[in-house]
């Protein structure tokens, strides 16, 4: 841990600034938060906090009294590579130069290390060290480390070689590898050592890692013959339509962090799968037009999927750019899913106002959808057998062709799902900062 706290004693020795920059820089941080931030604060095996005081036997809190003091810092300087700071009430505290100097550069900058991307084609993807990696290496622990970084700078990742003809349980394993714990030794609780070591589960009844349990099932593919009894199928990616650009499960409170496609057998003609950063749709978006960004960033849209044969009935909603401390965190985007818009709710009859909600909003998204619509935009693919794409699903939009199929050859896509909070917890196990 980088934060150190020494016991309540005597203040600890340090030697002065020796520049004005290192004094600046701790004194940019609120004192609040470096005095909460101590290690002492928090339990060392869970990680929960333990200067929270309450009654033991009810569990109601106590009253912290006068906290004045403990905010207030009586003197700091350099004890080597440690800021060192003691406080009021008698505490005295360490905290790394790395660890102030990178909690002040992520405070200021929100997001950095996610790199936006247009222009892409599908030559430099297939050839590109950072958005390929042959499956094999990708359920390697090297390759996961890999494989989560380049997710969290680009959001998409093209994995090659993937197993077609095993059920699923290839799929499952890759998606085992990129969510859950960061480590993977025991085959009863992940799905990626129990494949490792030549078990072919796709639930382990211990498990915690590995697909997300959606109305779809777990491995779901994109052919109703093939889809298990009893899983939904009332989508359009069941049909042979193209499909325009759109995030997954926009109906879901946390849609999905990761979305897996895997090409079992492509379509005769056409079919062609498309993908775009929405990230960049949205920067672009912000530059050319700051009150249609405002727009889609601050109006909740209401999505929806219901399916009454299999008895689903899922709503959320959201706007399509989320933005959080200025920094784009989540596109919720599926125009095919999305609801009609009401205005806000007025007593008095306002059709002013209610033409002027609905003008900028149809504004707005024609505006954003002609982002999307651009070519530079876009990028392209036509997937062969065994070839999987995971995108981030909360940045990253998919859509594909038209396609055409016989009795001989129809389009199969595999795939799966992993949950955004798992992905999340992989990437801070990377060192990246998620907002």
């Amino acid at each position: 841990m980088i934060v150190t706290l020494t016991k309540k004693c005597c203040s600890a020795s340090f030697r002065s600034f020796t520049t004005s920059n290192e004094k600046s820089l701790l004194k940019k941080i609120p004192r609040q938060y470096l005095r909460e931030s101590m290690e002492g604060n928090y339990d060392p095996l869970t990680r929960q906090r333990n200067d929270v005081l309450y009654h033991l036997n009810d569990g109601k809190l106590k009253d912290s009294g006068d906290t004045l003091d403990r905010y207030k810092i009586v003197s700091s300087g350099l004890d080597g590579t440690d800021y060192v700071i003691n406080w009021a009430d008698g505490i005295s505290s360490k905290f790394s130069l790395d660890w102030i100097a990178k909690t002040y550069s992520n405070w200021k900058r929100p997001g950095n290390g996610q790199e936006p991307w247009h222009g892409l084609t599908e030559s430099f993807v297939r050839k590109s060290e950072d958005l390929a990696i042959d499956f094999e290496d990708a359920i390697r622990d090297e390759g996961m480390a890999k494989s989560i970084v380049s997710l969290y700078k680009y959001g998409i990742l093209l994995v090659t070689n993937t197993p077609t003809q095993d059920e699923g349980h290839g799929i499952a394993a890759l998606a085992s590898a990129l969510s859950g714990a960061k480590k993977k030794e025991a085959p009863e609780s992940s799905l990626l050592a129990n494949y490792r070591q030549g078990g072919r589960d796709i639930v382990l009844k211990n498990g915690t890692d590995g697909p997300l349990r959606t109305l779809y099932g777990k491995v779901w593919f994109t052919s109703s013959s093939v889809q298990a009894e009893g899983t939904s199928v009332a989508d359009s990616a069941y049909t042979s339509e193209a499909l325009p650009l759109h995030t997954d499960m926009t109906y879901f409170l946390s849609p999905p962090g990761l979305q897996i496609f895997t090409m079992i057998e492509p379509a005769g003609r056409g079919g062609e799968s498309i993908y775009a950063d929405g990230i960049n749709a949205a920067e672009i978006l912000r530059s050319e037009d700051p009150h249609s960004f405002h727009v889609l960033s601050t109006l909740d849209r209401k999505y929806w999927s219901i399916d009454a044969k299999t008895g689903w009935h899922l709503e959320a909603m959201g706007p399509i750019i989320k933005v959080r401390n200025g920094a784009v965190v989540q596109i919720r985007h599926n125009d095919l899913d999305r609801q009609p818009d009401l205005p806000p709710f007025h007593e008095e009859d306002d059709d002013k106002a209610s033409q002027c909600f609905y003008t900028d909003l149809v504004n707005a998204h024609r505006k954003w959808d002609a982002i999307l619509s651009r070519d530079d935009n876009r990028l392209v693919m036509k997937l062969n057998p065994g070839d999987t794409v995971v995108l981030a699903n909360q940045r990253c939009l998919h859509g594909r062709y038209s396609f055409q199929t016989s009795n001989k050859k129809s389009r199969i896509v595999s795939g799966c799902y992993v949950s955004q909070d798992e992905l999340s917890s992989r990437y801070r196990m990377e060192g990246l900062q998620v907002l």
